[in-house]
């Protein structure tokens, strides 16, 4: 699902790379980001397995040319083509603006390619997705090798929609530019259909809104704390300019981040409880343990919780950099390493309902 970011002036877009395993999918990464500028791409990071099989995914930001006055953030996943990493795939589906689909041009492969394509088309039937109306190319890709089938009988096997199609040799980077440039082009196509005021970046921040932003504004206009009982003196307004001021605010307005998931939110509650009472270690070993339940809720294939954290969508290096906070006595753990732990908290708990 296609993101806009309008203090950065970005949209970002999720093109999904999918197809049976060792078709090519993480090479064809590989080989467009070494083609790709330096400037205007970004890390690739790769998790796979002994033989060189995707076992989660790849992901490649990459900054192209700007729409309507925004940059358009490119951001290319794999998916694993084993079958039995189906629930990964789905995951890492979810939210996909546009698919590639990475098929192996080898007869002997040609069952495979069929029944990842319908895996493909059933995972997005199951969220309310019509591949059909879907933006979507193929690859018929390895056709440097021989025995590998006539395009024209892989268009008729896998090709029934009239999806555009490319012949690529993705070990040497042959074709793939053409169909990223193409699946661009169709996905930019599609939010312009989905988006057509998206130029203006005020009006995508007052349009519409989503859940989660109803949720925001639910939060902030929910009822102060109440009153203290007569008698007593109301306590003093602080001044702003003071640095004690801007940590207890948060307490004096009643703001909460808990409310944005009413009956989910205790664990982010009891975080909270503990920066106001400047606990930052308790704070941040809450956090840590929160998210670690979070994580092994998933249903997805992996038991090891940095790569279901990578999974989900949380930024790995953000991820560890918690479990070393955690670990800290809590003497050691300061206000800003408290606040870095109930932001990823928060942030796991956003990505999680977009699952």
């Amino acid at each position: 699902m296609s993101t806009v970011n309008a203090l950065a002036r970005e949209i970002s877009a999720k093109i999904v790379y999918y197809g049976p395993g060792l078709s090519g999918k993480t090479t064809s990464l590989q080989q467009i980001h070494a083609s790709v500028r330096p400037e205007s791409r970004g890390q690739l990071v790769s998790l796979s397995t002994e033989g060189d099989r995707t076992l989660f995914f790849d992901f490649l930001p990459l900054k192209s040319e700007q729409v309507r006055g925004l940059t358009l953030r490119l951001q290319l996943y794999t998916v694993p083509g084993q079958v039995f990493y189906d629930a990964t795939r789905k995951l890492v589906l979810n939210g996909a603006d546009g698919v590639v689909f990475v098929a192996d041009s080898q007869a002997s492969v040609l069952d495979s390619n069929l029944e990842s394509f319908a895996n493909l088309e059933s995972n997005l039937a199951e969220m309310g997705i019509d591949l059909p109306a879907f933006p979507h190319v193929i690859q018929y890709n390895k056709r440097d090798l021989p025995g590998v089938l006539p395009v024209a009988e892989l268009r008729r096997q896998l090709n029934l929609l009239g999806a555009p199609d490319f012949e690529t040799v993705a070990s040497r980077g042959e074709g793939l530019l053409a169909a990223l440039k193409e699946i661009t082009r169709r996905v930019v196509k599609d939010l312009d259909a989905r988006h057509p005021h998206r130029a203006a970046p005020r009006q995508i921040l007052s349009g519409g809104g989503s859940e989660l932003a109803s949720r925001i504004s639910a939060a902030a206009e929910a009822p102060a704390p109440p009153a203290a009982p007569a008698g007593r003196p109301p306590a003093p307004r602080p001044d702003a300019s003071a640095p004690e001021a801007y940590r207890d605010r948060g307490q004096l307005l009643g703001l909460s981040f808990a409310r944005m998931f009413p009956g989910r939110g205790a664990a982010l509650a009891d975080v909270e409880h503990d920066l106001r009472e400047r606990s930052y270690g308790p704070a941040a070993r809450r956090a840590a343990e929160a998210i670690a339940e979070l994580l092994a809720g998933l249903r997805v294939d992996e038991a090891a919780p940095a790569a279901r954290a990578t999974l989900l969508g949380l930024d790995g290096r953000e991820f560890l950099r918690l479990g070393r906070i955690a670990a800290k006595p809590d003497a050691a753990v300061t206000e800003p390493e408290a606040l870095f732990a109930l932001h990823l908290l928060v942030a796991a708990m956003v990505k999680l309902e977009r699952i």
